[in-house]
């Protein structure tokens, strides 16, 4: 009996077993069904195609394109890939009314039929597949890959702007991006991939990309980017790096096989990680960029307007100038900018876009060393100061001017420095945006009288004052000049002695002058208060030193509009044992001065101290106080320095000043011996 219910026991609970695996089973393929329904459904709300009819039930069926005998052919082999779940008039049908509703012909190298035949696989309702294909293909894929096509040039100065070493490796190779490129910006990649694979990536492309996106990167995005069908063909590229650096010239082939191999080894569960790192250079983008070239790729059909853009013609990516106006941060989405403008020195002092560097690339030809000296020092501050700033060069703005601003650019190419761009149109396009803006606080030292681009000739009545006051002004100078070289250069009694301890202008290349950086981080520079070495003993006289009316003014000749003379000056507090006192630092093209304000007298200044930059020996700033600023000056006798005054002084805008200091001194700095 108890044997007979232990049986009956076991016989309910293996009921019970499988009716629960049943059940289990049952609700796993309900969810499966339900996912693949949602996935059918999210495709047509994605690409807003949902509430459309099917044109395919309303059309003339007129089979009368120019190619519509090879369309038939290629129908016939799509219908065989299909195993024929779809007949050939079917495909037939839907490829003519598709060129007819884009206005074009039909061609085979279109990538059309692979992405038909990708979508057809996803089983969506019969009645919604057109929609989704036009939708599909007019919002995602470029509308011309021809070889010539402009895709291919915006993709190579992408390629450059990321990583030139491999820009410049395929280049040598002969291998253009429209020998790899075309089966990926044609199908965005189905024809390189599993169906799988494929259908993950474009699922990910029209659904995940905005959120992604907008959780990972600070810029301005649309829904299912298409630009950055870019950046995923760069990640291919990069991530086959060191492989295509081995491949030798003449092996193009090789080169090009490689690259289609990495799209072929993409897996679904690789998908995620892809899209990561080619959301990576979508942000190192400027987004200008994005928003520029949409039209010539994804615009309307073959439209001759943009071939005026010779992309094929541009050594790197252009900025346009009006982005550097239209926010106060000189940025484009993510992306900020280390501007360097290769005017000449004189054209750069009468006007410059605000925290712009002044590289003049005329040195290029005809004074190369010196060049290179002005380039180390520039690229030694971006390195420390804003390495992960992009290069953006700015020029004139006409190709006969700018041929000195391509070198520097096909320089930066050559040594494979990334992020490089130019300001399209250059100093003349952002000088007129600036004005069609009204934004001149965007340029620094303009002068209408100077700027040739103004084209005002005409002199204000404070300037004429100031030009009546010009040579007081140069006698003041120069006898102010002789005391303080009298004091800064001390020489004994002897003259004897400066014979035999300067440098003539054949020695000036030696060691005296090997212009170690004078620009250091010291911690120690708390003892070393201003001294008043280099100060003038005679009582100082007070100068105007803010524009005043001349009304404003005593009869002293010396009370001038002395602040034309600086090409920079910044408000600190000179810092001594006893206290400190407001005051200025000043820059001319030669010299630094260090002016006191005069109590009680608002506006006016004493010359506390002028010194050539070739004195500067050092300018030191402590790590935690980094507004305080040590300047040490002298001269260098026998390899060893000789500290003639310091000036510590605290300095709201620190950086800038010293970045000031730095730039005038090496403007200074003698050529080497080329002999």
């Amino acid at each position: 009996m108890a044997d007979k219910e232990s049986s009956n026991n076991e016989s309910f609970s293996s009921l019970d077993d499988n009716w629960e695996t049943d059940v289990n089973v049952l609700s796993s393929e309900l969810a499966e069904i339900d996912s693949e329904e949602k996935d059918k459904t999210d495709w047509l709300r994605l690409l807003g195609v949902t509430l459309k009819p099917n044109p395919l039930d309303d059309w003339d069926q007129l089979y009368n394109l120019n190619n519509q005998c090879a369309l038939r052919n290629d129908c016939r082999k799509l219908a065989n890939e299909l195993k024929n779940k779809r007949s050939v008039p079917e495909l037939e049908s839907f490829l003519t009314l598709y060129c007819k509703k884009r206005g074009m012909d039909y061609s085979k190298d279109m990538g059309w039929l692979t992405i038909l035949e990708k979508i057809l696989l996803l089983d969506l309702p019969a009645c919604h597949e057109f929609n989704v294909f036009f939708a599909f293909t007019t919002k995602y894929i470029p509308k011309d890959t021809r070889p010539e096509a402009q895709i291919f040039d915006v993709f190579r100065l992408l390629l450059q702007y990321h990583d030139p070493q491999i820009s410049n490796h395929l280049e040598a190779l002969k291998c253009s991006p429209s020998s790899y490129c075309k089966n990926w910006f044609s199908t965005l990649f189905g024809g390189s991939m599993s169906t799988d694979t494929c259908h993950e990536l474009w699922k990910i492309y029209i659904e995940q990309v905005p959120i992604l996106l907008m959780s990972v990167i600070t810029m301005y995005v649309f829904q299912g980017d298409p630009f950055l069908v870019f950046h995923l063909a760069i990640v291919f590229l990069i991530n086959a790096k060191e492989e295509i650096l081995q491949v030798k010239r003449g092996e193009k082939a090789l080169a090009v096989q490689i690259l289609e191999n990495m799209a072929s080894q993409l897996s679904v569960e690789d998908v995620q990680d892809f899209f990561q790192l080619a959301l990576h250079y979508s942000e190192k983008t400027p987004e200008c960029i994005r928003k520029d070239f949409h039209y010539i790729i994804f615009g309307a059909n073959f439209d001759e307007e943009v071939k005026e853009m010779q992309m094929n013609k541009m050594l790197c990516l252009p900025i346009p100038a009006i982005d550097l106006t239209a926010n106060d941060e000189i940025t484009s989405g993510a992306v900020n900018f280390f501007i360097v403008d290769t005017r000449s020195n004189a054209d750069f002092d009468s006007g410059h876009f605000v925290s712009s560097f002044n590289l003049d690339c005329v040195a290029i030809v005809d004074e190369p060393e010196k060049f290179e000296i002005a380039l180390n020092s520039l690229e030694c501050y971006k390195t420390s100061r804003r390495a992960e700033d992009h290069y953006l060069i700015l020029g004139y703005g006409s190709d006969e001017e700018d041929n000195y601003m391509n070198m520097l650019i096909a320089m930066f190419i050559q040594k494979g420095k990334p992020h490089v761009a130019f300001v399209q149109g250059g100093y003349k396009k952002l000088h007129d945006c600036i004005g069609q803006h009204n934004r001149w606080e965007l340029i620094a030292m303009h002068s209408e009288e100077r700027c040739e681009l103004c084209h005002i000739e005409k002199a204000s009545p404070k300037w004429g004052f100031f030009s009546k006051m010009k040579s007081a002004v140069s006698n003041t100078s120069n006898r102010m000049k002789e005391r303080v070289e009298a004091v800064v250069f001390p020489i004994g009694d002897e003259k004897k002695g400066i014979d035999k301890d300067h440098a003539d202008s054949k020695q000036r290349h030696g060691k005296r002058y090997r212009q170690q950086s004078v620009f250091t981080i010291d911690e120690n520079s708390d003892e070393e208060l201003s001294t008043g070495a280099a100060a003038d003993v005679n009582p100082k006289e007070e100068v105007c030193f803010f524009f005043l009316e001349p009304s404003h003014l005593s009869n002293d000749f010396f009370q001038i509009l002395l602040s034309k003379e600086f090409t920079e000056t910044f408000e600190c507090q000179e810092v001594f044992r006893d206290g400190s006192i407001n005051g200025h630092i000043a820059l001319t093209r030669t010299h630094i001065y260090v002016l006191h304000d005069v109590p009680g007298k608002q506006g006016y200044v004493t010359t506390e101290a002028r010194h050539a930059l070739s004195t500067v020996v050092a300018v030191t700033s402590r790590r935690s106080v980094p507004e305080m600023l040590t300047f040490k000056l002298g001269y260098e006798m026998n390899g060893t320095s000789k500290i003639t005054a310091v000036h510590k002084l605290y300095v709201p805008k620190a950086g800038e000043c010293a970045k000031a200091v730095k730039l005038a001194i090496y403007a200074l700095r003698p050529l080497p011996d080329t002999s």
